[in-house]
């Protein structure tokens, strides 16, 4: 396994698999697949475009021996520089517990730790408690902060924080 940045060209295949994630793991994001899905392919592009520039935001896939992804995640520097903000996490059910989300979350750390940002910030559900698990051995602790998961959806999401050194190390 390898984790690398997605590159521009791969904006399809980053819809492909933030689709997937949505629809086949819904009740764990705040985005919902109806949604995402009618988004015009301009706006993937554009996303995927600035992420590879990787000045404000980034992606970063986890990439089998055949070329498979194995998982993704992004990032963007938040409004105060010093904090950036993990997204979209997800990796693939026959690559769970093999160490990519690990991977892909020190990747997150180490792009922070290149900008000058000494925290990384993420929310994650209430109700999922492998994730939560998850970013509690990564380093992660509770903010105390809480906001509604989203529309159509009951139930909560947890801001958690974290040092990029406790990250990267």
């Amino acid at each position: 396994m390898r984790i690398r940045k997605v590159r521009t060209d791969e904006w399809r295949r980053w819809r492909e698999v933030r689709l997937r994630m949505l629809r086949d793991d819904a009740t764990f994001f705040s985005t919902r697949y109806e949604d995402v899905v009618r988004e015009p392919d301009e706006v993937w592009q554009t996303w995927v475009s600035e992420a590879d520039e990787g000045v404000a935001k980034t992606l970063f896939v986890a990439e089998g021996n055949e070329g498979q992804w194995l998982g993704v995640v992004g990032g963007f520097v938040r409004v105060d520089p010093s904090e950036v903000h993990l997204v979209s996490m997800w990796v693939d059910p026959e690559a769970r517990g093999l160490g990519v989300a690990r991977a892909l979350i020190r990747a997150v750390g180490d792009w922070a730790s290149e900008r000058g940002a000494t925290t990384v910030l993420l929310f994650v559900q209430e109700a999922n408690g492998p994730a939560r698990a998850l970013y509690d051995r990564a380093g992660f602790v509770a903010t105390g902060d809480k906001a509604p998961i989203g529309t159509g959806r009951v139930g909560f999401k947890l801001l958690l924080k974290a040092n990029v050194e406790t990250l990267v190390s």
